[in-house]
């Protein structure tokens, strides 16, 4: 579904981020991203969201080159983004209207879905993830569990499929690091491809299919 061809990122001031990065991800399969801070993680990511794109290289999803001049196309942007869900680390800063009922239903509205197939999808994934009681609640003014929670449904009520999670356990108490896990596992399916950016090694051994490490030179290595 994903490969990476050589793929080199660089800053605007030259500083390298990733280097020469091979990589094929393949549907039905859960990998981890590990590697130290600095490492790259955060600028694969962003590569994978069509939020950045690669100084040398190509990056292909499902047999199409994915580009800047690809995206500026308004129906080859929403098509591309409509496929990939991706939650970042601080999920505060993904969160943004009036309740939590809303931020469900912002990107299916945004999808140009029919009233009756958002209003289905936000009331499934309010049960689904334990929110129907806060529905009303402002976003900002929940816990950092229950911000996850919010991020993540929004994320799933697209049904992508591609989901990429970057550090879902961050912040979380125990009970909440047991949801996400348990989360993920029902996730699971033959058409969906999840990537996990995670330091804590046990997650990573619960949930990995394989795991893919970064260096601290930003090259890349599988097992």
């Amino acid at each position: 579904m994903i490969e990476l061809k050589n793929v080199t990122y660089k800053y605007y001031d030259g500083t390298l981020a990733l280097d020469n990065i091979n990589l094929k991800l393949t549907a039905g399969e859960c990998y981890c991203l590990t590697g130290p801070n600095g490492s790259g993680k955060s600028t694969l990511f962003r590569i994978l969201n069509g939020l950045s794109f690669p100084t040398k290289g190509k990056y292909i999803f499902d047999g199409t080159e994915i580009t800047e001049k690809y995206l500026h196309n308004k129906k080859n942007a929403v098509a591309f983004h409509s496929r990939i869900g991706y939650l970042f680390q601080n999920s505060e800063t993904q969160l943004f209207t009036r309740s939590v009922e809303d931020e469900i239903a912002f990107g299916l509205y945004q999808l140009e879905l029919p009233e009756d197939e958002v209003h289905k999808r936000t009331e499934h994934f309010l049960e689904a993830l334990s929110l129907s009681d806060m529905r009303h609640r402002a976003p900002f003014n929940l816990s950092g569990g229950e911000k996850k929670r919010c991020a993540l449904a929004a994320v799933l009520a697209m049904e992508p499929d591609v989901l990429i999670l970057d550090e879902p356990l961050n912040g979380l108490d125990e009970d909440g690091e047991k949801f996400v896990l348990e989360c993920i596992r029902n996730l699971k399916s033959p058409d969906r491809l999840i990537i996990v950016a995670s330091h804590n090694s046990q997650f990573v051994e619960e949930i990995s299919d394989e795991t893919i490490r970064l260096d601290k030179d930003h090259h890349i290595s599988v097992t």
